[in-house]
């Protein structure tokens, strides 16, 4: 071979090899993004404190324990719970979660909120949560429900059933977690009867001098029934009555009377079938949606104590009950305008805890 075309040979490998080089450069070698890793909470313990009565406790305890079996479906949880048969059990069901270190302890109501802060502020590292109350240490998260939106959906709704045009309400005890859904209550029938132009009386609470119509025993369904009776003497033929077990004695009155009832805290249709031919809808606090946030918030590692969880309007954690057997009483316009009202609320349109929208002294 002559030496030119050994040279010319070379020289055209050369270019070869330079030609897949920058052919190489121009194409990036593909490395793929690994997947992130799926979120697996690390296993905790969740304890629960019954109210009085039980598990089957049927306004807050029972829907508190399906927020926890619902958590248990999604997280790797262990659940328990201590039964309370009176008060003296409050103290001694915490002691007992305590003692097998659980993660979570859940207990209920202002009726435990003593037991709950001495308990959570001897063991720091413990979280606590209280259904129903406010937070009272730094561990503890306080789970609050603002009634005052759904309760004035309700009042609304009862202004628009009234065929009396007299609606009232009335209350276990003269505390803000009963007055709460009077005063929503009160200025949602009021609303109704300004934005339509009726006349309609609104009995059981002054939403000004914050005097209104109380039990004595707060627990006393004859003095329910009594206190239901004396308001439909005056003609009130839709009754909100807060008072937990003492509103059966209204509930019954209700049926003797053919009047309408709105229940308080849980669906009294399906919790209280027997009196479901009278209840014309409920102002629910949904505790398991509540508590099963909760849970969630530990799994999750964004739990806070020291603050409260207040379950609403806007996460689902109150809300108004259906009609059930009124379903076709209440007519559309009226079922409409209730939405309607509830949207208000949720972009500020309405303030239901003010009585704003009118003056007292206005005709």
């Amino acid at each position: 071979m002559s030496k030119k075309l050994a040279l010319l040979l070379m020289v055209g490998l050369a270019v070869i090899i330079l030609a897949a080089c920058s052919s190489s450069e121009a194409q990036p070698v593909f490395t793929p993004t690994p997947a992130p890793e799926a979120f697996t909470p690390e296993p905790f313990s969740v304890g629960l404190v019954t109210a009085v009565g039980g598990i089957e406790e049927k306004f807050f305890t029972k829907l508190a324990w399906k927020g926890i079996q619902r958590a248990k479906n999604l997280f790797p949880i262990e659940a328990s719970y201590e039964e309370s048969v009176s008060e003296a059990d409050f103290a001694k069901g915490i002691d007992a979660l305590v003692a097998k270190n659980t993660d979570l302890i859940i207990t209920i109501g202002e009726e435990m909120a003593d037991a709950t802060g001495a308990a959570a502020k001897a063991h720091p590292d413990t979280k606590f949560a209280i259904v129903d109350a406010s937070s009272n240490a730094p561990n503890v998260r306080g789970v609050v429900f603002d009634v005052v939106g759904v309760s004035y959906m309700a009042g609304y709704l009862a202004g628009g059933m009234s065929q009396t045009g007299v609606v009232c309400t009335y209350g276990a005890a003269d505390t803000p977690a009963v007055t709460d859904f009077m005063t929503g209550f009160v200025n949602g029938a009021d609303y109704y009867r300004r934005q339509n132009g009726v006349d309609l009386d609104i009995l059981g609470w002054d939403v000004y001098t914050k005097e209104g119509v109380f039990l004595k025993d707060k627990t006393s369904e004859d003095e329910g029934y009594q206190v239901a009776n004396d308001f439909f003497d005056q003609d009130c033929d839709v009754i909100f009555a807060v008072a937990k077990d003492a509103a059966k004695g209204s509930a019954r009155a209700a049926q003797e009377r053919n009047r309408m009832f709105i229940g308080a805290v849980v669906d009294w249709y399906v919790t209280f079938p027997e009196y479901g031919n009278v209840v014309l809808t409920s102002v629910m606090k949904n505790t398991d949606q509540a508590v099963f946030d909760t849970v969630a918030a530990v799994a999750g590692g964004s739990f806070k104590g020291g603050e409260d969880y207040v379950a609403s309007l806007n996460n689902n954690g109150v809300d108004l009950a259906p009609y059930h057997l009124f379903e076709s009483k209440v007519g559309q316009g009226l079922k409409a305008e209730v939405n309607q009202v509830r949207d208000n609320i949720l972009v500020g349109l309405l303030r239901p805890a003010e009585p704003w929208i009118y003056e007292k002294s206005a005709p």
